[in-house]
């Protein structure tokens, strides 16, 4: 698979972005939750955005032009160019224990988890439709479906936990 274009390169970098600030979150989250279900939740979103981080770095990484990770280097540029937004907050690269520092109670990192996620499957079923191949795709699609399947189960844990 060949990204003859900037924007697919940028849309492969991104991906991989989301997938590791994600991970850091919910790991960070699984140690500090109390909660023996809503830390089950958090340690499978956090063992799921691993899997697809390293999905996206094995197959699309060379093609693109990136090296075998996202590199610090590439972590501050990214840092550099998209100093502002929310929505999209895992798209760059952030200080997530600084991030965790606000959460002072489980439901508000629910609800960061569930802003995220939503906007996870918003990006990956635009990279699936933008796809130029078949595996390209389906990969994207995959990983669309997953965070459908994320979204639900916060969405669960939001209508269960205690209102702030």
């Amino acid at each position: 698979m060949d990204f003859d274009q900037f924007e697919e390169k940028e849309a492969v970098k991104k991906a991989a972005l989301i997938e590791e600030n994600g991970y850091k979150f919910y790991s960070i989250m699984t140690d500090r939750t109390e909660d023996p279900d809503t830390k089950a939740v958090f340690a499978s979103l956090a063992a799921d955005e691993l899997k697809h981080k390293s999905v996206i770095e094995n197959k699309f990484f060379e093609a693109a032009g990136l090296g075998e990770q996202i590199t610090d280097e590439e972590l501050a540029l990214e840092d550099y160019l998209n100093k502002e937004d929310a929505g999209d907050i895992f798209t760059k690269r952030i200080d997530v224990e600084e991030l965790i520092k606000i959460l002072d109670h489980p439901r508000k990192a629910l609800i960061v988890a569930f802003d995220t996620e939503r906007y996870s499957v918003n990006l990956f079923e635009g990279l699936a439709k933008g796809a130029k191949t078949e595996e390209g795709r389906k990969m994207y699609q995959s990983i669309a479906e997953e965070e459908k399947a994320h979204v639900e189960l916060i969405e669960a844990l939001l209508k269960a936990a205690p209102p702030l």
